[in-house]
């Protein structure tokens, strides 16, 4: 029977390959002779975990707070003071009784020096020491828990990397099979036009090169976003400029994984997750800095060590007790006292600031606690989508393969319409397509779903390298 002349329509195929590639800008790679750099995707978190500028900078926050624990702790001890000072001294000849000397017209012929010294060791500070001691060790605890959010969301970085070029490649190659099966249907025209074919003519023969130009076009796309995925890769992994990298596994195919029930879910979520740290120890943390800030109401007990040792080039020793020469004398003594600071607002300001910051704390506390179940049922409902929507999706490119089949093999004996071909292309290209894509927000669905539970946070424990003081501060 004749052949009608193709009809493609809108190309819903070349809409859908540029929907689901992938593109996010990166530093592009020098070009490189040396052997590629083959990356699993364990290797690939493992790399970005130890790089990271980022999560070493929260790192710092750790190193910051372990510091101010240091110093709270150390509060609790003895505390020397020292001062030595020296100058010009007046002549003093003579006794306590009489002295050729005056005050009122002294005569600089010596120099003195003096050193005072105190000792103090607070004894009772109304639960001020206890309270920054406190408020620092809940404040690592938060800094720590920064960390391990920081290092899930790199995490979540390279997932996105990874599993954004497996996808790329997966619609690369069906973009090229697409493009195989075009250039044997183009030869086919080609060939039916020079024969004269009857229901042929250029028309059909100008449908498919536009085809084929779209095509082309969409499959550079593609492999743009597919360099690009690479690229982010290189630069989360911190490699050396040049180096190239190819992935172990190229292979899109669904993560398997036996889902739990949601409300092991939530109850991990609750224990593990960063934010729930944080917000539980960062109450914690304002709390005890409250209580610190309070003690400022009252005095501080001590006990101590105190005096001072004086001599001079020109002056006479007095060994009366009532008589005491700054410039040339000697006198240490135990003490017991207390210090107290009293102001008009100064410290209830700062009890309110700290009250305040607490009150934002707890305020955040009870955003975890609502926002943070929503995000693991969103997540969990993700994986069930996704999961249903391959299976969907599976199914209908298996019937769309065998329709395309029998299309080419209808129109390559003459018995079939080109519209029915085309139809069949595309059905067949939006619902393979379609297929990657769902395995793609699958597999980034269980991450999601383990980054919302907070059960990334063991694996990035296990990577994160120790926090070093790595400053290099210029005098």
């Amino acid at each position: 029977m004749p052949r009608s002349r193709f009809h493609f329509g809108s190309i819903v195929f070349i809409g859908l390959l540029l929907s689901f590639c992938l593109i996010s800008p990166s530093p592009s790679l020098a070009a490189s002779d040396a052997a590629p750099r083959v990356v699993s995707l364990e290797e690939a978190l493992k790399l970005a975990i130890e790089a990271s500028p980022l999560i070493k900078e929260e790192q710092f926050g750790v190193l910051l707070r372990q510091s101010q624990l240091k110093q709270a702790d150390a509060a609790r001890f003895a505390q020397l003071d020292l001062t030595v000072v020296g100058g010009p001294s007046p002549r003093a000849r003579g006794n306590q009784i009489s002295s050729p000397d005056s005050k009122g017209d002294p005569e600089i012929t010596g120099v003195f020096g003096t050193a005072i010294v105190s000792i103090i060791q607070p004894l009772y500070t109304f639960g001020k020491i206890k309270g920054f001691r406190q408020a620092a060790t809940h404040g690592i605890a938060v800094s720590e828990a920064q960390v391990h959010q920081k290092a899930t969301e790199v995490a979540m970085l390279v997932y996105e990397a990874y599993y954004g070029y497996q996808l790329a490649t997966a619609l690369e190659n069906l973009a090229l099979e697409i493009s195989d099966q075009l250039t044997s249907t183009l030869e086919t025209v080609r060939q039916q036009l020079e024969a004269e074919a009857p229901g042929v003519d250029n028309i059909d023969l100008f449908k498919l090169q536009t085809f084929e130009a779209e095509l082309n076009k969409q499959l550079n796309d593609i492999r743009q976003g597919k360099a690009f995925a690479l690229d982010g890769l290189h630069t989360l992994m911190d490699l050396p400029e040049g180096t190239p990298v190819e992935l172990a596994d190229t292979e899109l195919q669904p993560v398997e994984r036996n889902m739990d029930a949601l409300e092991h879910y939530l109850r991990d979520a609750r224990q593990l997750r960063p934010e729930f740290t944080q917000a539980r120890e960062g109450v914690k943390a304002f709390e005890a800095l409250v209580r610190a800030t309070k003690a400022d109401y009252y005095p501080l007990f001590f006990a101590g060590l105190v005096g001072s040792l004086s001599e001079s080039t020109n002056r006479d020793r007095f060994t009366n007790p009532f008589v005491f020469d700054s410039l040339h004398d000697d006198a240490v003594a135990p003490v017991v006292g207390f210090k107290w600071h009293y102001d008009l607002g100064i410290t209830t300001g700062k009890v309110d600031e700290a009250k305040a910051q607490l009150g934002q704390v707890q305020q955040k506390q009870a955003w975890a606690q609502l926002g943070i179940p929503f995000q693991v049922r969103q997540a969990r409902q993700d994986v069930e989508r996704h999961q249903a929507n391959i299976t969907a999706t599976r199914e209908g490119y298996r019937n769309g393969r065998k329709w395309l089949v029998a299309a080419l093999s209808n129109f390559d004996l003459g018995v079939g319409e080109g519209k029915d071909l085309a139809d069949a292309a595309l059905a067949y290209a939006k619902m393979r397509a379609g297929y990657f894509q769902e395995v793609y927000n699958y597999n980034l669905a269980i991450a999601k779903l383990d980054h919302a539970a907070g059960r990334d946070v063991a694996m990035v424990q296990a990577l994160l390298p120790p926090a070093r003081d790595t400053s290099h501060v210029q005098p």
